[in-house]
């Protein structure tokens, strides 16, 4: 009988002791990230270089970086990360469903706003005007895509927007190339991801015409869901990554600094 009772009893121990190394294994903070506009593409890279940055924090913080949408808002609504780096779009049409509150606002060159522009290939023959239907090339801006693209290019003079097929990509550089490359009639894509690659690539850069800039977008948000971490874990994340601004890291991805977010 003591024998069984003894058996009994280093059975439970030991499935505690288990329990409570799966918890301890598992108290890493996540932090989720997906930016399509970012000039930095190679998310292997910025993986490295953020987790060197996030070693200086204190906390324990995994990062992830997403290249496309489904997989990041499957990953966030399933896994629930403390953190997460998103467009603003993103917050506006998943914040209330997520619990996802915004920290602190991405800023480049003092500004909390940025342009995208639609180009197209310079040695096109093909009449926009008179062509039934026109294919876009862009990333993702959420499931209000047509009425995003209605605001920011709220007239018809660039591009009938009525005629539009879009064609989402994962990242600016894809939309580039399919534009030059004439897959597609036109692309939407960010003046910082054209500048950046015009460094690596020139000449297709310059195989390209500048038909029209958007209206401002706000700037990526830096959020946190909510219960997922504690009031003091989000004051000291918030302080850090204010103190970035300067990191290699940020400079990849041209934030230089961060502000209040524009509610």
């Amino acid at each position: 009988m003591k024998t069984g009772i003894h058996n009994l009893i280093c059975g439970l121990s030991l499935c505690l002791l288990i329990l409570a190394g799966s918890a301890y294994a598992d108290t890493a903070l996540r932090f989720y990230y997906f930016n399509p506009d970012a000039p930095q593409h190679n998310l292997e890279r910025l993986k490295h270089d953020m987790e060197m940055l996030l070693d200086k924090l204190g906390l324990d913080v995994d990062f992830q970086p997403f290249a496309r949408l489904t997989d990041f808002n499957q990953g966030v609504r399933s896994d629930r990360p403390s953190f997460v780096f998103a467009p603003d779009w993103y917050l506006h049409s998943y914040g209330n469903a997520l619990q996802l509150k915004p920290m602190l606002q991405a800023v480049r060159d003092h500004r909390q706003s940025y342009h995208k522009v639609l180009v197209s290939a310079r040695y096109s023959h093909k009449d926009m005007q008179a062509s039934e239907r026109i294919s876009l090339a862009m990333t993702s801006l959420g499931p209000d895509s047509v009425e995003i693209l209605n605001i920011i290019f709220p007239d018809d003079e660039v591009v009938d927007l009525k005629k539009i097929r879009v064609v989402e990509v994962p990242k600016d550089v894809d939309a580039i190339f399919a534009a030059a490359l004439t897959q597609v009639d036109v692309a939407l894509v960010s003046q910082v991801s054209l500048q950046q690659f015009r460094a690596i690539n020139p000449r297709l850069i310059d195989s390209l015409n500048v038909l029209g800039k958007s209206k401002s977008l706000d700037m990526p948000v830096l959020g946190y869901l909510e219960d997922s971490s504690t009031s003091e874990q989000l004051a000291i994340f918030r302080q850090f990554m204010i103190s970035t601004g300067s990191s290699q890291v940020m400079r990849a991805l041209r934030i230089d600094g961060w502000s209040e977010h524009n509610e």
